[in-house]
């Protein structure tokens, strides 16, 4: 079952990272009479368009890495962990692909602060 989850999860983990890098695969059926959208000039949108598909990252890594222990801190923790994770990582592909705007990047500085406090108390946990 375990290895079922985890093919799932790099499945799902794929088609998130596809999206956050080629969005306009389905924002051309977003817009007014199904005319496509355009990419946004301004920097901070462009880089926005990308991080909306940061959740379907998370459910990729949220398979692959289900929560360990049963408790309800554990499962709290792990989703808090692949939420973060699958926001920076779509973030991350925004200020690759789009450009650096300075409000997205100290976003992502503060997720990895935050990312970093959460996993060294779940390695605390799990020890």
């Amino acid at each position: 079952m375990m290895m079922v989850l985890q093919i799932l999860g790099g499945f799902v983990l794929t088609a998130g990272v596809l999206l956050a890098a080629v969005p306009e695969l389905v924002n051309r059926f977003k817009g007014p009479n199904d005319t496509p959208q355009t990419v946004p000039k301004e920097t901070g949108a462009a880089i926005s368009r990308r991080i909306r598909w940061g959740w379907v990252i998370a459910v990729g890594y949220l398979l692959m890495y289900p929560p360990i222990g049963l408790g309800v801190l554990p499962v709290l923790v792990t989703l808090a962990v692949a939420g973060i994770a699958g926001i920076m990582t779509a973030r991350l592909m925004g200020l690759m692909l789009d450009g650096i705007e300075i409000r997205h990047l100290f976003r992502f500085a503060a997720e990895s602060l935050i990312l970093g406090g959460l996993w060294t108390w779940f390695v605390k946990l799990s020890a």
